[in-house]
């Protein structure tokens, strides 16, 4: 389901089905490459979450995402992608975000996300990337592991949800304009997380 905000933002919770993306990952010396294919959205969110927390804390530090074969972004990903930005801060890593077409690269935009001083916008043939990406050849890239349907279990959507705040929270840290554009979505999903593990203690107890 959707939640809607007074001034008309909106938090994304649907089911799998009604938008289909996919993304596959690789490493290549010290960078990471992500390429996204279809839509950016809640669905691929926490696979890649997962992933460049693990990624990072394995000592990679910058990261090249080839948007060329996506069509659109949501704002859960797009906090997702601003989070692995801060992370990397700590590290004076880099992500590049690469290849994006106008309507991503607008959204990007309106989210102070290429405001951030570990990412840029760039375009990278991966074939071969030397234009803005460096010179190494990008790898062999493997698909990661998405969910077929949203969780149903209580573990499984408290995680979920946690994952969505801290999404949309860091897009209202990065830039205060965001603030009034996310503030309920993050209200909505709090109150929610917190009926859900009370719930879950009482079931326990």
């Amino acid at each position: 389901m959707n939640r809607a905000s007074e001034n008309g933002s909106v938090c994304e919770v649907k089911s799998v089905n009604e938008s289909k993306g996919n993304i596959v990952v690789g490493v290549a010396g010290e960078r990471v490459f992500v390429r996204v294919q279809g839509k950016g959205n809640y669905q691929i969110s926490q696979p890649f979450c997962q992933f460049s927390n693990e990624i990072i804390k394995r000592g990679f530090h910058e990261f090249v995402v080839d948007l060329g074969d996506c069509s659109s972004m949501d704002s859960t990903f797009l906090g997702v992608l601003a989070g692995v930005g801060l992370r990397l801060m700590a590290a004076s890593g880099r992500i590049h975000l690469a290849n994006l077409n106008s309507r991503c690269r607008e959204v990007v935009a309106s989210l102070g996300i290429d405001r951030l001083s570990t990412v840029d916008m760039c375009d990278i043939n991966l074939a071969s990337p030397g234009n803005g990406g460096g010179s190494a050849p990008a790898p062999a890239l493997e698909p990661l592991a998405m969910p077929q349907s949203m969780p149903t279990d209580p573990e499984g959507r408290a995680r979920y949800a946690e994952m969505v705040i801290e999404a949309h929270t860091t897009l209202m840290q990065i830039d205060p304009q965001n603030v009034p554009k996310f503030k309920d979505c993050v209200r909505f999903l709090s109150e929610d997380l917190e009926k859900l593990r009370a719930a879950q203690k009482r079931s326990n107890s």
